[in-house]
């Protein structure tokens, strides 16, 4: 049968390669959905759909880590389901609810050489 989990990873490094090596695995079982930065400390939020055993299998194989990074802990819990098309890596971070995002100051340059 066809499920959705949400998987919250928490990392002892960041910027490892993690999200591509999610990527990659998730590709590899055939599973969909989206991954992403989770906050600013690291951690790594993915949406997986796909049949109940290949989601179990994904997580075991997340919970192992890579050389690069250790999992410190893995928390999945049932999700809504998307119909996602495919597995993707998102650009932004998901905001944890409760902290402030900090606003990018918006600037430009007048005149000759960016003076």
């Amino acid at each position: 049968m066809r499920a959705s989990i949400k998987i919250i990873i928490s990392l002892d490094a960041r910027n490892t390669g993690f999200r591509f090596y999610a990527l990659n695995k998730g590709k590899a079982l055939g599973i969909v959905g989206t991954i992403s930065y989770y906050g600013d400390t690291g951690g790594i939020v993915i949406h997986a759909e796909g049949k109940d055993s290949v989601l179990q299998q994904y997580v075991n194989i997340l919970r192992q880590g890579t050389p690069y990074s250790k999992v410190i802990s893995i928390m999945t819990i049932p999700d809504r389901m998307l119909n996602n098309v495919y597995l993707e890596i998102l650009p932004t971070r998901i905001p944890i609810p409760g902290t402030q995002v900090k606003k990018q100051s918006l600037g430009f340059k007048i005149g000759f050489f960016g003076l």
